[in-house]
């Protein structure tokens, strides 16, 4: 019996050994096992075949890419959700219209930055084109999302929580917003006047808010 123990033991540990990504950076497998252990406290499920270790590990990983960029959707509290698949819907539409927000966001900002500057003032309100630019990106930018680790939470009323945590490729997501532009400057006259100089902002990076 001792010796049946001490084998079954030995299969732990070779199966524990196995399911750690063979690697040097011990420290983001850390990292990785910690936000695993909070999680599942929460009540949150890996949706996927790799454990919840691993997702988070390797998506840690492919955020050492600095032109990687995290973006979490959040489908919290959607009492009308049902299945993993109608939640990664929500899920895509709300990072996709997060990032949008954020991109009007930092177009505003270098516009009315550049107001009494280069920009020629007289051509109409940049307003109509903050909203179709915001639209069109969030449209442009749901094919550019990555998902990297899925998560989900069954509630006591049947329903789902949701949460993806998605990678957002720069170089991939500036082409997206300069097709958005495109597609945006059609529906302003100020937009159309000022083509070159916003083209210039709309290349620019931004820092991401995950949430």
């Amino acid at each position: 019996m001792k010796k049946l123990m001490m084998v079954a033991m030995a299969v732990i540990v070779a199966i524990g050994a196995l399911a750690q990504p063979k690697t040097n950076d011990k420290s983001i497998w850390k990292q990785s096992k910690k936000i695993a252990k909070e999680m599942k406290k929460e009540g949150w499920k890996i949706d996927g075949s790799r454990t919840m270790e691993e997702a988070f590990f390797y998506h840690k990983q492919k955020m050492l890419d600095e032109n990687n960029q995290e973006l979490i959707a959040n489908v919290v509290g959607q009492t009308n959700v049902r299945s993993l698949n109608q939640a990664q819907r929500w899920a895509i539409v709300n990072a996709a219209t997060s990032y949008a927000t954020q991109a009007k966001t930092m177009i505003v900002g270098r516009i009315t930055s550049e107001v009494g500057g280069a920009l020629i003032q007289d051509m109409g309100s940049p307003d109509d084109f903050y909203a179709a630019y915001e639209n069109r990106v969030a449209t442009e930018l749901q094919g550019e999302l990555k998902q990297s680790v899925c998560l989900y939470r069954e509630k006591k009323d049947g329903g789902l929580d949701y949460k993806i945590y998605y990678l957002v490729n720069e170089e991939s997501a500036s082409k997206a917003r300069m097709r958005a532009m495109e597609r945006a400057i059609q529906e302003s006259e100020f937009a159309r006047a000022n083509a070159e100089r916003i083209s210039e902002f709309v290349r620019e990076g931004f820092k991401v808010t995950a949430e």
